[in-house]
């Protein structure tokens, strides 16, 4: 799978135009936006009534590329013409060429009462309102049909963006149409990874539509996908341990047993050669009990303590990466023995939680130019790493991770619904895999684990970084095929990577 990217709506116009120049027309563009579409809308439902909100620009030419694919494949199509008839060339001559295969055409709000009942009676509701162009407030007339349609129980569907939503920004009126699914046709915006707007998306969905990642010369990010694969450790029959690394977690206290058991678990699953849980007696009677696979390090009782300094440098000199913090405790003794391993080792380390927390008030004094330091903080962690208030890191996620990771010289996973990677030389990627099944108790210390696993096996930090995201998102939607999201626990996800790896990755 070649590159895809997170575009703003000037960044998107370049590849459009790039495409235009060798040879792939913005006309051609339309009608595979259509039939793009149209595929995706077939898999989901049967045959049934559409009505397919069509506005005046380019994205109503979508609409009515749309409305003629979804003819050809039996359902019933009306067409809203929502403030006037298409304007652009481009629609224009769409709407020409396809009107007769609509069942009606409907003008909105000349004809509101036939357009509401229109909607009203439809199964599915194509938006291909305002695509990208959209900024400012919807008029009276439009929140009336957007708010008629929010409300009804038909698979809402919008094209590009969900109209009324601000593709460079996110920002949005507070009565934008509200998917169940977004095509994203192309490249995501950038609005779209940013509330409100990814509110308003439900379910991205990236379409190709004929654009080559040649087009793209300029993007906000690139997305992670199953080309990461690529940079996984295949494994030959005259290999052993050794030949995938060892990890050294350092993770949990007296009262945080099962964020080491998680991270322990996680890293275990992704194929390291050796795992082993540094932690307090505690954690290690507890832990040892159900995995049998790992090596245990006990330091003491309690919490961690600085006093066991020595013995993790020594025991991290054999390591080929490190992780730390999974429940160990918001201290100054924390920050002591992070300390210590950052001065005395020489291998990537990967820092969350509560190392995060007790690395916030020094970070100032963090010096590694090494490059190899990678940090894991949710939106409130990050707030306390880089004294950000929470609602701007909210709207403005991709330049809030990329100048700290600059600045500081760290790798950055900042977790959000989409999270973002920054580098240190400025590259960022946004993760697009997962679903709210993650939103719970120790799917942080799953991460933190996968992503170490992936470290210890020699993977190079940017890719295992976004390999270990790509993957617990993959695993929790493969999880959501038949149980309810509700019910999916954390523990459970990293079961599931080797069926993962085998059926998306074809990785052995």
């Amino acid at each position: 799978m070649s590159k895809q990217f997170a575009v703003s709506p000037a960044q998107m116009k370049k590849a459009e135009a790039a495409c235009e120049s060798g040879g792939t027309t913005c006309a051609m563009l339309m009608r595979n936006v259509g039939s793009a579409i149209a595929g995706r809308i077939s898999r989901l439902v049967k045959p049934c009534v559409c009505a397919i909100l069509a506005g005046s620009g380019n994205n109503g030419g979508d609409g009515f590329a749309l409305a003629h694919c979804l003819k050809k494949r039996g359902f019933t199509v009306n067409v809203i013409l929502v403030g006037s008839l298409p304007k652009t060339e481009l629609a224009k001559d769409c709407y020409d060429e396809y009107k007769s295969d609509f069942n009606s055409v409907i003008s909105y709000p000349d004809e509101p009462q036939k357009a509401l009942e229109a909607v009203s009676g439809a199964s599915v509701i194509a938006d291909c309102v305002y695509g990208t162009g959209f900024h400012g407030e919807l008029s009276a007339d439009v929140r009336r049909l957007f708010a008629v349609c929010n409300k009804s129980a038909a698979l809402r569907f919008s094209a590009d963006i969900a109209s009324g939503c601000n593709a460079a920004d996110g920002s949005a009126d507070e009565y934008a149409f509200r998917a169940d699914m977004t095509f994203a046709l192309g490249a995501v915006k950038t609005g779209q990874l940013y509330i409100p707007c990814s509110e308003y998306s439900g379910d991205i969905v990236l379409l190709d539509i004929g654009i080559g990642e040649n087009c793209y010369s300029e993007y906000d990010a690139e997305l992670n996908n199953d080309s990461l694969a690529d940079y996984f450790v295949n494994r030959s029959r005259i290999t052993h341990k050794g030949s995938f690394g060892r990890l050294l977690n350092v993770s949990g206290s007296e009262n945080c047993v099962g964020a080491a058991w998680l991270s322990t678990n996680a890293a275990l699953y992704t194929g390291a050669g050796l795992v082993t849980l540094a932690s307090v007696k505690e954690v290690t009677t507890s832990v040892s009990s159900t995995l049998h696979e790992c090596i245990y390090l006990p330091l003491g009782s309690g919490s961690l303590s600085a006093d066991c300094t020595d013995k993790l440098c020594a025991n991290a000199k054999t390591a080929s990466a490190v992780l730390f913090g999974c429940g160990v405790g918001n201290s100054d003794e924390s920050y002591r023995v992070l300390s210590a391993l950052i001065e005395n080792t020489t291998c990537p380390i990967i820092i969350d939680a509560d190392g995060i927390n007790s690395l916030a008030p020094h970070i100032n004094e963090l010096k590694d130019n090494t490059g190899r330091l990678i940090l894991t903080p949710h939106i409130k962690e990050f707030s306390r790493i880089s004294g950000l208030d929470t609602d701007y890191i909210l709207k403005n996620k991709l330049p809030a991770a990329k100048e700290f990771a600059a600045a500081h010289n760290v790798h950055i996973l900042l977790k959000d619904a989409y999270s973002v990677y920054a580098s240190p030389d400025g590259f960022t990627a946004v993760n697009m895999s997962g679903n709210a099944a993650l939103a719970k108790g120790g799917s942080g210390d799953t991460l933190a684990g996968t992503i170490g696993g992936l470290l210890a096996q020699g993977i190079d930090i940017p890719y295992a970084v976004r390999l270990g995201a790509y993957l617990f998102g993959l695993s929790a939607q493969y999880a959501a095929r038949e149980r309810s999201m509700s019910g999916i626990l954390p523990s459970e996800l990293p079961q599931l990577y080797p069926y993962i790896l085998r059926e998306f990755f074809g990785i052995a």
